[in-house]
């Protein structure tokens, strides 16, 4: 469906609460600034916005049709854009770099998918991870049913996949948190 639209680690996951003088929801992923700094289209779509928007500082909004249904992805904290309004862009096409403007304390990546389309105030955020497909995704997923889960293999972070890898954690006597660390990997291929 989506791509990853960067390299780097995630720093911060969707839902998570933060402290910047009020306690919010975290409506997308954080993607560090390890790797490459190119920002890529997560699907092939059509630029609706490009522009400052107040905390996100330089942002890029990309208006998508998936298998009939609309999706809008947002890119945040750019130190530049590299597309315009009404522009057509392919799945995986550089459409800036990552940066650190706007409400941001160091460079990274601010993605968000919203279903439908975006609003203020972020009602159609849905959490990315439940629509990219990774490769990494995909490897826990085969060493999940390897020791008894019955998960479909498709790259996708849902949460059918975080139940598996809480429940194996809480078997395993491993820090229960859904994430895929380097003991629970290490847990698993020793199964």
């Amino acid at each position: 469906m989506f791509i990853r639209p960067s390299e780097g680690k995630i720093t911060s996951r969707f839902g998570e609460t933060r402290k910047n003088n009020a306690i919010k929801v975290h409506k997308g992923v954080d993607i560090g600034s390890d790797g490459s700094p190119a920002i890529k289209a997560a699907a092939s779509g059509v630029v609706t916005r490009a522009k400052v928007i107040g905390g996100y500082g330089n942002t890029i909004t990309i208006a998508h049709t998936l298998n009939g249904k609309k999706y809008e992805t947002l890119y945040a904290h750019l130190k530049s854009i590299s597309v315009k309004v009404g522009q057509s862009v392919k799945q995986g096409e550089q459409i800036g770099i990552k940066g650190t403007t706007g409400n941001s304390t160091g460079i990274h990546l601010h993605f968000e998918i919203h279903k439908p389309s975006y609003e203020a105030g972020q009602p159609n955020a849905v959490n990315p991870l439940y629509y990219i497909s990774e490769i990494s995704v995909s490897e826990v997923q085969k060493l999940l049913n390897t020791v008894g889960y019955k998960l479909v293999i498709d790259g996708i972070e849902g949460p059918l996949t975080i139940a598996a890898i809480k429940d194996f954690q809480k078997n395993n006597s491993l820090i229960v948190d859904g994430i895929v660390g380097p003991k629970t990997l290490a847990a698993l291929k020793k199964k």
